[in-house]
């Protein structure tokens, strides 16, 4: 019953989405700076350029969701389940320390308290070094797509220069975890700022799509603030262990991710189209 009204919530949320974008709230104007020059002097349509891969002048997943954003990167997130399960089990599994060093990185920009909390501890369960100072070229990596945002040049020349460095499989991994780490961190700071909207009664600034976002993931980073209380207490763990502990949290981050992310596949190409 409980996955019934998930599901329905989901539904609800992208049938909104499709609403929204049929209804003309959106306004058909180019979003992003430059795109009417791009028109002007012949260059590519905007649809190719805001594809969900994305270019340098592509539209920028910000502190919070948007409508736009949301439903373009829930179809990236998706893509990546399978890459971030395998940043922690198999061949091309991530040692726990790095990867929890690239969590760290990803969250010194637009940081979440529920990331700082999660991630904290299970760096600190890890034993890993300080990502500020590491050198290691999955911390190097995340660092600038953390700046980026994911998208841009800058950011594959970075991906090509960690596949030089620790070949294509682990590469793969490290991008997926600094993809799911992005999620995160803008779904926990989209929850707070509705929250925040909630607490202090401004129910007028509140939008559908912010309720649509709270009612799905609300209680999932409530269940992450109590997870984050309880890993207080443990102390440091194998990488046997950590492993473990990621391959378990995978598993509610790709049952909501998964189903979103198919949900967000259409109303993805009328928002950027």
């Amino acid at each position: 019953l409980v996955l019934a009204l998930r599901m329905a919530i989901h539904a609800a949320c992208c049938l909104l989405v499709v609403a929204t974008v049929r209804g003309g709230v959106l306004a058909p104007s180019l979003s992003m700076q430059g795109g009417r020059a791009l028109h002007k002097e012949g260059g590519p349509p905007l649809r190719a350029v805001l594809r969900v891969r994305g270019g340098a002048d592509e539209l920028t997943t910000g502190k919070v969701w948007t409508l736009k954003t949301f439903v373009r990167d829930h179809v990236m997130f998706a893509a990546q389940i399978p890459n971030y399960l395998l940043a922690y089990v198999g061949k091309r599994a991530v040692e726990p320390s790095v990867s929890e060093a690239v969590m760290l990185t990803m969250n010194s920009v637009n940081s979440c308290p529920y990331c700082t909390g999660l991630h904290g501890q299970l760096a600190r369960m890890a034993s890993a070094d300080d990502p500020s100072k590491s050198r290691a070229p999955e911390v190097v990596y995340a660092r600038v797509f953390a700046t980026h945002a994911g998208r841009g040049e800058a950011v594959e020349k970075a991906f090509l220069t960690l596949v030089k460095a620790v070949g294509s499989g682990k590469a793969t991994s490290t991008r997926a975890l600094c993809w799911f780490l992005l999620w995160g961190k803008t779904t926990g700071n989209t929850i707070n700022a509705v929250r925040s909207k909630l607490l202090s009664l401004q129910l007028t600034k509140l939008t559908p799509f912010d309720v649509a976002v709270f009612a799905i993931y609300g209680p999932l980073f409530a269940t992450i603030g109590v997870l984050n209380l309880a890993l207080l207490k443990v102390p440091k763990v194998p990488p046997k262990v950590s492993a473990v502990i990621g391959a378990c949290l995978w598993l509610p981050q790709a049952l909501h991710v998964g189903v979103l992310g198919l949900l967000s596949f259409f109303p993805s190409k009328l928002l950027l189209r």
